[in-house]
């Protein structure tokens, strides 16, 4: 279970930021020490047999360093909580995804293999059209899917076949969607407009959508889905560590879902330009991949006045073992791809790397700001002596 661990994640984090601001203080406590006494070579006064001279030996300009030394600690401790507040405000949807994962992306429908109890949904009760939507670069499909692809026709030999090239797809866009053509032709990365494209036609024609490195082993029991009496149905399948895939896809027209995604896609694309060609696996991923369909509907269902909500369910990959067998082709995947993917599949790593990164980064900070500081106090200091020896001149 995702939620508990993160629960306990947070604790841990929490602690780890905590027992960190305590080294700090005792680091600088530590380092301030020494001056808290004069050395051997700061006292340069005579010695004093009659204790004529009330004046402390210690030179003056470390009479202040105990006060400004505590109060740059202070002044340090705010600046890391401004600091983390900052990184949990941008994070938050991420931390609101694991934290809730199984309230909004729990997988809850199954299919009974072979059910008669349900009978054929009649056409004039079909609230899913029955059209199998695919994409490819053209109309030549990799000698690899070829077969993989015409198991899927012959398993869904009633459904309406709509082959997705990338012309196609670009007609399809400038035709139906003008105000996307833009973002659409300056996406940077191929796969970016074979994910968009899926959004797109499910919500223009509803249907079912399948990569083409899958293989169809039966037919997946619409009416089962529509079993329910909703106005829109919409099927996506689960993945690690949260949210939902985008291999699979079934939904009815201008499904309401469907519609939020489309109207924050390019906003989530504007969010990867600066640093997309650093790291393109999550480039990919939020701007139109898995990751920005899982927070579209994040945003859809906490809209609504109650969850679960019938019209969006979440199948697992186990449950759809009977009809589906996905090879994964993964033709898209970039060199930062494998590390991430092993990553996603232990969360502990994401919240380790995630504690340590902060501490490090603050810690570092911190050394930076105290040196400025000390030596921003010892200029401060030197003139000051320097105009009290004027004046005793």
């Amino acid at each position: 279970m995702v939620v508990p661990f993160f629960v306990n994640s947070e604790l841990l984090i929490l602690s780890s930021f905590c027992l960190y601001l305590l080294i700090i203080q005792l680091r600088f406590q530590m380092s301030s020490s020494p001056i808290l006494g004069p050395s051997r070579a700061d006292c340069q006064s005579p010695y004093d047999e009659e204790h004529m001279d009330w004046a402390s030996s210690v030179p003056k300009k470390y009479h202040r360093v105990p006060r400004l030394l505590r109060r740059s600690n202070v002044i340090l401790v705010l600046i890391d909580i401004f600091i983390v507040t900052v990184l949990v405000h941008i994070f938050w949807p991420l931390i609101t995804l694991l934290r809730r994962n199984e309230e909004l992306f729990g997988a809850r429908l199954t299919f009974t293999l072979n059910d008669t109890s349900i009978p054929p949904t009649l056409p004039e009760q079909q609230t899913i059209p029955r059209i199998f939507h695919q994409t490819s670069a053209n109309e030549t499909i990799p000698e690899a899917w070829t077969d993989l692809v015409q198991s899927c026709k012959t398993t869904y030999s009633d459904f309406t076949y709509m082959h997705w090239t990338d012309d196609k797809a670009r007609d399809f866009i400038s035709e139906e969607y003008p105000w996307f053509i833009d973002t659409w032709d300056n996406f940077p990365f191929n796969i970016q407009r074979a994910d968009a494209i899926r959004y797109f036609v499910l919500h223009h024609y509803g249907g079912m959508y399948l990569d083409m490195d899958t293989l169809c082993n039966a037919s997946i029991p619409f009416e089962q889905i529509e079993a329910i009496g909703a106005k829109h149905h919409a099927v996506f399948k689960s993945t690690t560590p949260t949210g939902v895939s985008n291999d699979m896809m079934i939904t009815s027209a201008r499904h309401p879902a469907f519609t939020k995604a489309l109207s924050r896609i390019q906003l989530y694309n504007d969010i990867t330009k600066p640093w997309r060609h650093i790291v393109p696996h999550v480039a990919v991923m939020v701007s139109a991949g898995p990751l920005f369909l899982t927070m579209a509907l994040k945003n859809y269902l906490l809209e609504q006045p109650s969850l679960p909500e019938q019209t969006v369910q979440v199948i697992n990959a186990t449950s759809l073992e009977p009809y589906l067998t996905d090879y994964e082709g993964a033709s898209w995947h970039h060199g930062d791809t494998k590390a991430l993917m092993w990553v996603g599949d232990r969360p502990w790593v994401w919240y380790a790397l995630g504690a340590i990164g902060l501490c490090a980064g603050l810690y570092l900070l911190n050394m930076l700001m105290m040196k400025c500081w000390t030596r921003f106090f010892d200029k401060t200091s030197s003139n000051d002596e320097y105009k009290e020896s004027i004046k005793l001149t």
